[in-house]
């Protein structure tokens, strides 16, 4: 959403009694959202479709928080025979943009033991169903998902830790198991992000449910502050995505 789309949306939002909808943002897209949405005096929700979900669409303003259920957002599923064939995210979000969509249509794509789940807006659920019938070599067959419940969570590992303070460079280095000082090289060259922005500064604050990501290492999610320990370091709890 460029910035003249996003202050038509929020003056929109302020005159409105009840809650206005985007499309699919992503996380950065998300926090300038919230940043802006501050200005107007709104509330921002947002929801992906199932927790931790990472492109989400936002509810802006309104006189009460909207539900999971009220979110215009559908779920569609197909599955394939995953012991004959293999598909990744990338042939199956090709497949879907050489449909001639935008992104912001569809959220995040799970695939999971021979399932893949698309989240998309409600408008173009039965179009992407009727025309989104291969990728790569897969043929498809998505068809929308009533029971939310068979969802998967984020796979993944919990693992705990301790840092002397929660600098950028000191939580990097113990969510991805290297040195401080190979840390900080490291956000200095440009290879981390943190809440999905690049950022430069070793001495960045890291707060609690903070997502981290290291190019070519993956992503972890600082869960939880645990307090300090004996020692007086700081216990925290990482969640690695697999």
């Amino acid at each position: 959403m460029d910035e003249k789309s996003l202050l038509g949306f929020l003056r929109s939002a302020a005159s409105a009694y009840v809650s206005r909808f985007t499309r699919f943002l992503d996380p950065a897209e998300v926090g300038e959202l919230k940043q802006a949405a501050r200005a107007y005096k709104l509330s921002v929700t947002i929801w992906g479709g199932y927790p931790d979900a990472e492109r989400c669409l936002a509810a802006v303003g309104g006189d009460s928080a909207p539900k999971p259920e009220d979110f215009p957002l559908t779920v569609l599923e197909s599955t394939y025979n995953s012991r004959f064939a293999s598909i990744t995210h990338r042939d199956v979000l090709g497949a879907y943009m050489a449909l001639g969509l935008t992104r912001d249509c569809i959220g995040d794509i799970i695939i999971k033991n021979g399932v893949i789940y698309l989240f998309t807006v409600d408008t173009m659920s039965d179009f992407i169903s009727e025309s989104l019938t291969s990728a790569g070599r897969v043929s498809l067959s998505f068809h929308r998902v009533r029971d939310m419940s068979r969802i998967p969570p984020p796979e993944g590992i919990y693992f705990r830790g301790t840092v002397s303070s929660l600098r950028l460079d000191a939580v990097l280095a113990e969510g991805f198991r290297i040195s401080r000082t190979e840390a900080a090289e490291l956000i200095r060259a440009g290879r981390v992000k943190l809440n999905y922005l690049p950022v430069l500064r070793t001495d960045a604050p890291v707060s609690e449910g903070a997502m981290l990501s290291l190019s070519g290492h993956g992503r972890v999610s600082l869960r939880s502050i645990d307090g300090l320990t004996k020692k007086q370091r700081i216990g925290i709890t990482f969640f690695r995505f697999q």
